[in-house]
């Protein structure tokens, strides 16, 4: 600490000006290294912090620390990914909490309404902001797809109420039916018509508060002794857009990741492919981002597998199908998520093409190419990604390949 003599002869401090400035920058960093924190930051709606709804979720919330650790961490792949939507429409951060409110930040959650994916939207709802489903897919568990859906049924709803956020959150929880319903009794009996006064479900009641309440915690984490888990504040996944119909399995072995990994950041596809419909948009982590964007503009159109739709008759069995069709039990399996064997007349199998199904690896762990093999090729046939073989044949450039050339495929080779 020290002290210095003014104009007057009197003395001042100067250590809380130097303390403020440390204590700043202390905040400043956690701020750039915690996503929670930044988040929290940005959020300015106001909040009656002393109303007994949102004192009564506030206590719950700080009576279960673990509600919190456990979707952090179910937070921590697609956070970032939502705020940068938010903050593309100017919208309350806030809005970041429905996920925590509506599914606890489970991209697979289904409700007994119906209501499916991370913000918890109908089919009919996901279909009138632009969601798409078919036999292949269901948007709402598409994490980017409903993520934009459900910010443009929010904005709608903004609107709707003459730029009331409380509303609006009310109404996407009971609909804006019910909510104009309550505005519309308070007014005729000479009531407030804010959300705090209005005679809603005791859920709609309740879902408000909950959103404000943690949005107090996390703005408040020391004054209140809670300790939300750090989620790192930079994108954790990336989006990579994919043209036509691919295989999921192969899009990890060319993305380099795990396959189970893959499928778990991109539910919105219900089998073991994309829509043939529809391009896709894939999610990946951003460090196998860049290989599999180059892997995908490489790989040959015919190497992507294609499907046909096969309903089953009687008398039919897997391996009579398989080989009626030129593939294999096991890539009938996978295609159709079927653990065992067992499949009933009239079911709908999608069946892979013969080209795909079955491309056993050599014995000896290493491959001869022949004229039009791409490393991509390689690469998904062997189940192996692109960098591996590059490094295990100490090659340099992805397109160096030439006929007659042997490739190691894989590490167990001799």
């Amino acid at each position: 600490m020290q002290s210095k003599t003014s104009a007057d002869g009197g003395t001042y401090r100067t250590v809380a000006h130097s303390s403020s400035n440390r204590q700043f920058r202390q905040q400043t960093a956690a701020q750039q290294q915690n996503l929670w924190l930044e988040l929290a930051e940005q959020m300015q709606l106001e909040m009656p912090l002393d109303h007994p709804r949102v004192v009564a979720q506030r206590n719950w919330y700080l009576k279960h620390p673990a509600y919190m650790r456990s979707v952090s961490e179910r937070a921590r792949p697609f956070l970032y990914l939502i705020k940068e939507e938010i903050e593309k429409r100017n919208m309350p951060m806030e809005l970041v909490l429905l996920p925590v409110v509506e599914s606890t930040f489970d991209p697979k959650a289904y409700s007994r309404g119906h209501a499916a994916g991370l913000w918890q939207m109908l089919q009919g709802t996901g279909k009138n902001f632009g969601l798409h489903y078919d036999s292949w897919y269901d948007g709402r568990y598409d994490v980017m797809a409903s993520t934009r859906a459900a910010l443009d049924y929010l904005e709608y709803l903004h609107g709707f109420f003459d730029g009331d956020w409380l509303h609006a959150l009310a109404a996407y929880n009971s609909g804006e039916g019910r909510v104009q319903q309550a505005i519309k009794a308070n007014r005729r009996q000479g009531k407030p018509t804010d959300y705090w006064s209005l005679s809603l479900p005791k859920e709609t009641q309740n879902y408000v508060p909950k959103l404000l309440a943690l949005a107090d915690i996390l703005k408040h984490q020391s004054h209140y002794g809670m300790d939300v888990p750090a989620v790192p504040n930079r994108p954790q996944l990336a989006v990579v857009e994919v043209e036509g119909q691919v295989d999921l399995n192969m899009a990890a072995d060319l993305a380099g990741m795990n396959r189970n990994q893959l499928k778990a950041l991109n539910p919105g596809f219900k089998k073991a492919a994309t829509s043939p419909a529809r391009n896709a948009e894939i999610l990946v982590p951003v460090n196998h981002a860049q290989g599999f964007e180059l892997a995908m503009a490489d790989l040959p159109q015919q190497e992507r597998r294609e499907f046909q739709r096969y309903q089953v008759r009687g008398g039919d069995s897997l391996g009579a199908i398989a080989r009626r069709h030129g593939t294999s039990i096991e890539a009938i399996r996978q295609a159709n998520n079927l653990s065992g064997n067992t499949i009933r007349v009239g079911q709908t199998l999608m069946l892979p093409s013969a080209a795909r199904a079955a491309q056993p690896a050599p014995s000896d762990g290493v491959y001869l190419v022949k004229a039009g093999d791409s490393l991509s090729a390689i690469a998904s046939r062997f189940s192996v990604s692109i960098n591996d073989l590059l490094r295990w044949n100490r090659l340099n450039d992805k397109h160096s390949l030439r006929a007659g050339q042997t490739l190691i495929v894989s590490v167990n080779s001799g």
